[in-house]
């Protein structure tokens, strides 16, 4: 029997649990179908026999609103948990060698991880502002911090902390959709550190200092977002189509076809699959869509099994820049954000710039990240606990972005499909959140009587579903 609602939301990752609980608050009558086992999508966790390891994400910033917007949907607000002090130490990889460096003006004066040469250049840019380039066209992201700081403190330094947050290249990502807060700066202060100080020091209203997670893993999202929606999961869909009354929705939910029937749909997915659902009903939107690009980045999980083995110092982790040739972009102590034993580690390798490193065998990659850690502390891995894989991991917005955007949202304008997804921001966590959010505000005011005949039919059918 074909299932009737108010509104149907595709993907059960951070995007689609917003949209779908935003939804559901607003009085919407919504079902979540997910292709998985289980709700969260990237932002998961698993536990092992040494402790818990994300699947994805670590922790959030607590100066976002949206994560506690989202959290008390969820009930989960009192679960998020600070990350300890000793986690505050992050760590550059600089002429083959750990630099330490704390998130502190103060840091950066001693850290070993700048150069005099690059102190000088943060001091310029600092002390003597200069305008912003009379050229309003967006541009690369490496062609705005080169301009503000210098090539080699880009190389050495700024590139290994940019590889944390994007696992891109510099020379194609976009300054205006990756960090549009330094492009303000530059415009209204002529400094990109004057306008990041005076960021830092203002907030928005429900945001909270510091960086969580939380104790039990990411895990937790999805878990409770399963509670608290109506979800028909290991669903997978493959044609979406209008009619008079709204979208049709068919696919197959463990190898039996389903078929959904809702006023509107909500496709919180990654593009490529939104593009496919899309292809046929708004083949304008499709096209943009199938433009976007994803950096593929695989995870090497593994614990010391002897405390102190690894030799890696006590911290959030470390970052390496394309010019030190490593191996691996980067180590997440995940251990130590909780300062939780034995100590464990999510070592991350491919990015945009060495995808195919991300497709290696587990044997090719633990040898890959072994050449790494010999050379930065002459410690051992340990036990390797798990290899999590993400051909799409992170999503890429390239120089031109805001121009996609603004196509794409015209050829969604008026009709019964939104999208949320991070591609709508800078690729990051809060931007997924954020646009599952607008999303669900976005159908409420097209539709703010979203309604079939037979509300209670509508619900039995919803809650046979479910319990299928």
């Amino acid at each position: 029997m074909a299932e009737h609602l108010d509104v149907l939301v595709v993907g059960g990752g951070l995007a689609g649990i917003t949209a779908a609980l935003e939804l559901q608050r607003l009085g919407r009558r919504v079902l979540l179908v997910e292709r998985a086992a289980q709700l969260g999508g990237k932002a998961g966790s698993t536990e092992t026999s040494l402790g818990s390891f994300p699947t994805g994400p670590t922790s959030f910033n607590g100066r976002h609103p949206a994560f506690w917007r989202l959290l008390e949907l969820l009930g989960l607000t009192e679960d998020a948990t600070r990350l300890r002090p000793a986690s505050a130490s992050r760590f550059i990889v600089r002429g083959g060698k750990l630099r330490g460096l704390r998130p502190s003006p103060l840091s950066v004066l001693s850290t070993g991880a700048l150069t005099l040469g690059d102190k000088w250049s943060l001091a310029k840019e600092f002390m003597w502002p200069s305008p912003a380039r009379a050229d309003l066209s967006d541009e690369s992201l490496e062609s705005l911090l080169v301009r503000r700081f210098g090539q080699k403190t880009v190389d050495h330094f700024l590139a290994a902390v940019m590889t944390g947050i994007f696992a891109g290249d510099l020379r194609a990502l976009s300054a205006q959709a990756c960090m549009p807060a330094l492009v303000t700066a530059e415009k209204e202060y002529g400094s990109v550190i004057k306008g990041a100080l005076k960021a830092m020091k203002t907030s928005e209203p429900g945001a909270r200092a510091g960086l969580y997670t939380f104790s039990k893993g990411f895990g937790v999202v999805g878990e409770r977002a399963a509670q608290r929606l109506s979800c028909s999961m290991e669903t997978e869909l493959d044609s979406l189509s209008f009619t008079p009354e709204g979208v049709t929705v068919t696919g197959r939910r463990k190898n039996e076809p389903v078929e959904f029937h809702a006023a509107r749909v909500v496709i919180a997915t990654e593009a490529d699959v939104a593009a496919r659902l899309l292809g046929r009903a708004l083949p304008a939107a499709a096209r943009v869509l199938s433009e976007f690009t994803y950096a593929p980045v695989t995870l090497l999980q593994w614990a010391e099994q002897v405390p102190g083995d690894s030799r890696l110092p006590p911290g959030f982790g470390y970052l390496a820049a394309p010019v030190e040739e490593l191996f691996a972009l980067g180590t997440l102590f995940v251990g130590d954000l909780l300062e939780e034993s034995p100590r464990r580690f999510s070592t991350f390798i491919g990015g945009a710039l060495n995808p195919s490193r991300a497709a290696l065998s587990d044997g090719e990659l633990l040898a890959g990240f072994r050449g790494d850690l010999n050379r930065l502390t002459g410690g051992s891995v340990g036990q390797v606990m798990q290899v999590v894989r993400w051909p799409r991991a992170v999503f890429q917005p390239t120089v031109g972005h805001a121009g996609q955007v603004a196509r794409l949202r015209s050829s969604l304008a008026g009709q019964p499909v939104a999208l949320a997804g991070s591609y709508f921001g800078g690729a990051a966590m809060k931007d997924a959140i954020i646009s599952g959010f607008a999303a669900a505000e976005g159908l409420s005011a097209l539709s703010p009587t979203l309604s079939f005949a037979g509300e209670s039919e509508v619900v039995g059918q919803v809650e046979s579903l479910v319990s299928a």
